[in-house]
């Protein structure tokens, strides 16, 4: 979504017909794979999502971070914590909530990480990923190093996620979602602006852009979105543990 020939608001055609066909594959590919593969698919899916939410940041903004990866974890530690022992909570709830609190820690970061560049922003975000990873990893009462059971998956009442078919679909429908919404961003004034922010941010300040809350909207958006990979990521196994996402 970021190299030169992707900021064609048309695609060219060859790319147009790849895309398709890849879109036809995945939409196939639970009828003559098992299940194994069905699951390390959609497992790719999800991280296809995470990817397109740090090229928001770093291809389309041009915000190198080192710390994506916390708000990928803190939407999987909000869904641990939003579901009760005893009953499965409706994933049409949780999602959001989830992803809004994922959003509102990256608006918090930002405001402070936002404000360096280059190599002291990169070392800046890192820092932060490490506070928040040791402060799961070192406090029993967030579950420690063990991480935090999910006895009871969300449910979406029509659709059976427990079914590991339905859930690839709805795993696929949430990818395609995230690729036109960040498609039809990257061509609106806002990313635009966001692409002129990583071209010459001096240039757009210059231009009368306030460059700063650009940049913060930008890291806002991307870790929500990343906050929506982690929320699928963390429905699929049995935990969330600080290990599963520190790496990722």
């Amino acid at each position: 979504m970021s190299a030169p020939g992707t900021h064609l608001e048309r695609l060219p055609r060859g790319l147009q017909v790849a895309l398709a066909l890849g879109l036809v594959a995945l939409l196939a590919f639970p009828f003559f794979g098992t299940d194994f593969y069905t699951q390390m698919v959609a497992r790719m899916m999800i991280l296809a999502i995470f990817a397109m939410s740090l090229d928001l940041l770093q291809g389309v903004t041009g915000l190198v971070s080192l710390g994506h990866a916390a708000f990928f974890g803190l939407a999987g530690y909000a869904l641990a914590f939003l579901t009760p022992e005893g009953q499965a909570v409706s994933v049409w709830w949780t999602l959001p909530a989830a992803m809004a609190a994922s959003g509102l820690a990256a608006l918090v970061i930002g405001f402070f990480v936002v404000r360096t560049r280059g190599i002291y922003f990169i070392m800046v975000t890192m820092a932060f990923a490490q506070m928040v990873f040791f402060l799961f990893f070192d406090n029993k009462a967030l579950g420690g190093s063990d991480g935090v059971y999910i006895n009871f998956k969300p449910s979406a009442g029509l659709f059976d996620l427990e079914n590991k078919r339905v859930f690839y679909y709805f795993t696929l429908a949430v990818l395609v979602l995230v690729y036109f919404f960040l498609r039809r961003l990257l061509f609106s004034p806002f990313g635009r602006a966001l692409a002129g922010i990583r071209v010459n941010e001096h240039r757009m300040r210059a231009m009368g852009f306030g460059t700063f809350g650009y940049k913060l909207a930008a890291f806002t958006l991307a870790g929500a979105l990343a906050g929506l990979a982690g929320y699928l990521w963390g429905r699929r196994p049995a935990s969330s543990t600080p290990s599963s996402w520190a790496s990722t």
